[in-house]
């Protein structure tokens, strides 16, 4: 009989104890989850942080249509499906590189003239679009003047190049985002009055804009 009761003194033994250890399993598997859950959403928020560090002003279609029209000026406005602003955009880029390219030519004849002056050498324009006049004009002090004009001129109408050059790229940057917009229908303005018949607080009237 002693064998008996030592054998089911044990047997009581273990199964007392087996719902401890399980359940030590089971809050020590609940903590290393919650751990795994930390670890993972710092992970994420680590990974998002870092996406929106090496984001720049050239990600997403507005930024696609602005790259586009610095490279060539107006493929931004015809990314944006904005065609009638492609004429202007062409027009203006144009314009400003003629201006550039009338402007050199001025320069470069009137140096070549100043410098032929100078040496005392006859001048020969460097191209056919040279102006006549200057074949008339021999005083280097008056031709050195008419060269720091010309090239005065020229200067700005590079810098007036690049800013219509720059001004297309942001043209066709702001149209991207104006086209993400939801914009209602109904854009008017109503102004009126109003009646509060609200049973829970005075009777109240007063002037209401609703846009």
């Amino acid at each position: 009989m002693k064998p008996l009761y030592i054998l089911f003194i044990w047997l009581c033994f273990i199964c007392l104890s087996v719902p401890c250890v399980t359940g030590q399993v089971a809050a020590d598997s609940l903590v290393l989850d919650s751990l795994q859950r930390e670890t993972i959403d710092s992970i994420e928020a680590k990974s998002i942080l870092k996406k929106e560090k090496k984001g720049s002003i050239f990600s997403g279609r507005p930024g696609k249509s602005m790259l586009m029209s610095l490279v060539i000026p107006g493929a931004g406005q015809i990314y944006n499906k904005s065609y009638l602003r492609v004429p202007f955009v062409w027009g203006a880029v144009g314009g400003m590189g003629l201006l550039v390219n009338y402007n050199t030519v001025e320069y470069q004849c009137r140096k070549a003239a100043y410098e032929a002056s100078v040496d005392g050498v006859p001048y020969v324009p460097p191209c056919k679009d040279c102006p006549a006049g200057l074949l008339n004009i021999t005083d280097p002090g008056r031709l050195k003047a008419l060269r720091d004009e010309a090239n005065n001129a020229r200067q700005l109408s590079i810098v007036g190049l690049s800013l219509v050059w720059l001004a297309n790229g942001i043209d066709a940057f702001v149209n991207a985002h104006l086209k993400e917009f939801d914009i209602d229908e109904d854009l008017s303005i109503r102004v009126g009055t109003k009646f509060d018949n609200d049973p829970n607080s005075p009777m109240r009237m007063g002037i209401f804009v609703d846009f």
